[in-house]
Formats: C-alpha cells, sequence, structure tokens
C-alpha cells in the first residue's frame, strides 16, 4: 500500500522558500580601477647618470648602459610607478571584503628594441616596492609588436596577473592594504611605459539580503516542533 507524504506546513515552505530564495540571489564582487600615464609618448631624454620622471612613471638611471644611451631610450632601463587605488568610490567597500579574487593589468609601450622584427624582447613587470617588499612572480611579456629596430612602436598588451601570471591573490590584496592604497609597480626593461591600467575584483560575496533570507530559514526549520517529526513518522511519545 503506497503511502502518501503529510503535507507541508506553511511554516517549512516559508522556511524552504527563503532558503532557495538566498541561495539563488546572486553574489556580488567589488571592482576598483587606478590608472597611470605619462606626460608624452616619447619623453625627452636626459643623461644616463639622471632618473627621469616622465608622468606618473620614474625611468631609473642606468649608467651601466654603456655610450650612445640616454635614460628615456627605453633600451636597458627600469620603470617604476605606483597605481593609486584611494581615489575610486569604492575602494572602501572593496578593503571590507577582504581579498582580491582577479587582478587585471593593461600596459601601453613604446618602444624602438626589436630583434628580427619582433619586440618587446625578455622584457618583465611585477609588483615591486623601493623596500624590497613581498616578492611576486613576474609577467614575462610575450615578443606582440611588430617593428623595426632603432624605429619606435607603440602597442597595448593585458594580463590576469592571477589567473595567468600566478600570483596569489592574497599577497595582491597584502600588497594593496599594506601599501595604504597604492599598488607600487616596475617594469623592466626595453620599453617606455607610457599608459597602465589595473583593475582589482573582490572574491563575490551575498548580497546583505541574502543573508537575512539564509538566517529566516535556517530559523524557522530549527523551530520546527518535534512532535510533528515523529507524528510524521508513525511514532509517539
Amino acid at each position: 500500500m503506497m503511502k502518501t507524504l503529510p503535507p507541508s506546513s506553511p511554516r517549512t515552505l516559508l522556511a524552504s522558500a527563503a532558503l532557495l530564495a538566498a541561495v539563488a540571489s546572486p553574489a556580488q564582487a567589488v571592482n576598483i580601477t587606478a590608472l597611470a600615464s605619462a606626460a608624452l609618448g616619447q619623453p625627452a631624454t636626459v643623461a644616463v647618470t639622471q632618473d627621469l620622471q616622465h608622468g606618473d612613471f620614474l625611468i631609473g638611471a642606468n649608467p651601466a648602459a654603456g655610450p650612445g644611451h640616454v635614460t628615456g631610450d627605453g633600451v636597458d632601463e627600469t620603470t617604476r610607478w605606483a597605481f593609486d587605488f584611494t581615489s575610486d568610490p569604492q575602494y572602501a567597500a572593496f578593503l571590507a571584503q577582504g581579498g582580491v579574487a582577479e587582478a587585471r593589468l593593461t600596459l601601453q609601450l613604446n618602444t624602438q628594441f626589436f630583434i628580427n622584427g619582433v619586440g618587446p624582447i625578455t622584457d618583465i613587470s611585477f609588483p615591486s616596492d623601493l623596500q624590497g617588499g613581498a616578492v611576486f612572480p613576474g609577467w614575462n611579456l610575450p615578443g606582440f609588436m611588430a617593428g623595426t629596430a632603432g624605429v619606435f612602436s607603440r602597442g597595448e598588451i593585458s594580463t590576469s596577473l592571477v589567473a595567468q601570471v600566478g600570483m596569489s591573490g592574497a599577497d595582491l590584496f597584502q600588497w594593496l592594504s599594506g601599501h595604504a592604497g597604492l599598488f607600487p609597480m616596475i617594469y623592466a626593461d626595453d620599453a617606455i611605459v607610457v599608459g597602465a591600467r589595473l583593475e582589482l575584483v573582490s572574491a563575490p560575496v551575498p548580497e546583505p539580503a541574502s543573508w537575512v533570507l539564509l538566517g529566516a530559514g535556517l530559523l524557522c526549520l530549527l523551530r520546527q516542533p518535534r512532535r510533528a517529526a515523529h507524528q510524521a513518522s508513525g511514532f509517539s511519545w
């Protein structure tokens, strides 16, 4: 003989609906973005023994570059800058999430250093400061531009620092918070950085309303009378 299940109580139905609504509610990530830009596509040069401030970018002196080189020619140079996220209106909300799920870096480069028509060659970029803080794996840029040696050409390239380069989201968050909203970077060594963009994405978290629904659903289920459960099973005290 087939048994029929007892009808669900209004309280059970309400609890189930609340739990389903909480699970179905979309998670929300917080994105923040910072930019850095150069004064010119190709800066005025200075002696190889001098640093050169180029907009937001500082091109370091390199006396070892040898005769014929100047700072700002985009050959054997180290460039430093810091993304500033403090002006992003979502910065405080991002910090409250406590983590980085993704980091998308875009660089605009100007170079005259081509080998067999391809450049840049063996260039690298990663988070770095002058204090020698955390050590991150470097983004080894592929040769993505075609050009002629000695003639400047400009191009743009992007990567995911987490998914593609293999940096830790936790380390990137600590880098940001440890520098009070700044994000120091370095680029080396055969191109002029004329523009940079970094977008940080927090780990998705449920909407506040979802937590309320989830709590309400669990509370309703926990308060179901134990007697009803036993009666449904055919037992009595």
